[in-house]
């Protein structure tokens, strides 16, 4: 039997007031363009797996690779990669969404996500806040 696990207990979220939903998208995409550069890569799945939504709802996940078979480049070993489904989205928020099921394990090694928030923080203000979010374990 197989099983899905959406792990949505905590979003990091920068809050930029009075920002227009141009800006919110082109943060958005500066986290994931940062993310992106800085993550680590082993078969090129999970950093392919980073995309964004944007304010009105579209998103670039049909540019990430499928899901798949995958051959590490350090080990040669093969495994089958999948992506998790997509997370709600909402008006007038843009959000990075890391669709690889594993990435949370290379982030608490190396961050290159949260990382990559901090950069764009730093470029155009705003302030990070933790936000709780139900589980849905199945």
């Amino acid at each position: 039997m197989a099983s899905k696990v959406n792990w949505y207990d905590e979003n990091v979220k920068l809050v930029i007031k009075d920002a227009t939903d141009d800006i919110l998208t082109e943060a958005a995409f500066q986290v994931e363009g940062y993310a992106k550069v800085h993550a680590p890569v082993d078969t090129g799945f999970m950093r392919n797996a980073i995309y964004t939504i944007v304010t009105n709802g579209d998103s670039t996940r049909s540019k990430t690779d499928p899901d798949g078979d995958y051959t590490s480049k350090k080990t040669g070993v093969t495994s089958y990669h999948a992506k998790a489904s997509e997370p709600p989205k909402e008006k007038h928020v843009a959000m990075v969404h890391a669709a690889a099921s594993y990435t949370i394990y290379n982030e608490m090694r190396q961050s290159f996500l949260y990382k990559a928030l901090k950069t764009v923080q730093r470029e155009i203000g705003g302030i990070i806040k933790t936000v709780a979010k139900e589980k849905n374990l199945d």
